[in-house]
């Protein structure tokens, strides 16, 4: 892909990134009254890597799911933009890939499916399709992340767009296939969905692997720019686990800078490593 097709797609990842803020402005005036009655609705605590830490020791905030949606589509255009400006005349392998790791935050906008369909009064069908999208946009997420460090590592295929296409591709079909319960949520306003044990293995064997393959490429690169990057991945993996299962203020005020400062260190000495060669 030429850096031109690249820079035409971030473009578009802005627009859509900012097209996400005002609907789920309008839609977050429409709701914001109805968040604690839905939070009692919930059927269980959220389920996250470190939400387990937090909570035995904290209560769900009813207005920390709305929070969180809020601030996952703020960092998609806040770091969408940081791709934008750091990369528009730098060609990086890995950069591409993380740029849709960032673009898969703003489908948290799915969450708002529930507390719509009670303030509307509409068809439970809507969840189940929500539900399926939220599941398919962290998939994504997370599968680029994985692209980006086996870049990373060293692969040097050039056919990035047929690998974000296989990449969707797979996504799609895992998350078209599993069922989803329309009548039940968790504290986070995350839908119920099948086979959750299934895919928390898959998204724990993922991290690990993208974790370890970016450390990888600090000895392949021979580099302490990437030893930085290496680490601002680990932290945006933190902050993102930390934000999309938070239902309390305090893992939403530990995610947002843990993810502001692992999104730059990652770009910013990415930026600087391809900057020299």
């Amino acid at each position: 892909m030429t850096l031109s097709g690249r820079n035409r797609l971030v473009i578009l990842g802005i627009v859509w990134s900012s097209l996400t803020v005002v609907f789920l402005g309008f839609f977050s005036i429409k709701t914001f009254p109805i968040y604690p009655q839905i939070e009692m609705q919930a059927i269980n605590r959220t389920f996250g890597f470190a939400h387990t830490f937090f909570a035995p020791f904290f209560s769900p905030y009813p207005f920390a799911p709305l929070f969180s949606i809020w601030l996952s589509i703020l960092y998609s255009l806040a770091g969408i933009i940081t791709v934008y400006v750091l990369f528009e005349k730098t060609q990086a392998p890995e950069i591409l890939f993380f740029a849709n790791f960032v673009l898969s935050l703003s489908l948290e906008i799915s969450r708002m499916a529930n507390p719509l369909i009670n303030y509307y009064g509409t068809s439970l069908t809507y969840s189940v399709f929500a539900g399926k999208l939220l599941l398919f946009s962290r998939l994504f997420g997370l599968f680029s992340l994985f692209l980006a460090s086996v870049y990373a590592a060293g692969m040097e295929m050039q056919r990035y767009g047929l690998l974000l296409l296989f990449n969707g591709a797979v996504c799609f079909a895992l998350a078209s296939g599993v069922p989803i319960d329309s009548m039940s949520w968790d504290t986070a306003m995350t839908p119920q969905f099948g086979f959750s044990d299934m895919f928390f293995l898959i998204e724990m064997t993922i991290v690990i692997i993208t974790i370890l393959s970016f450390f990888i490429a600090i000895k392949n690169k021979s580099s302490k720019d990437y030893m930085f990057v290496s680490i601002g991945i680990v932290l945006v993996l933190l902050g993102r686990d930390l934000l999309l299962h938070a239902d309390t203020i305090l893992e939403i005020a530990l995610a947002v800078p843990m993810l502001a400062l692992g999104t730059w260190m990652y770009c910013s000495n990415l930026h600087q490593y391809y900057l020299w060669l």
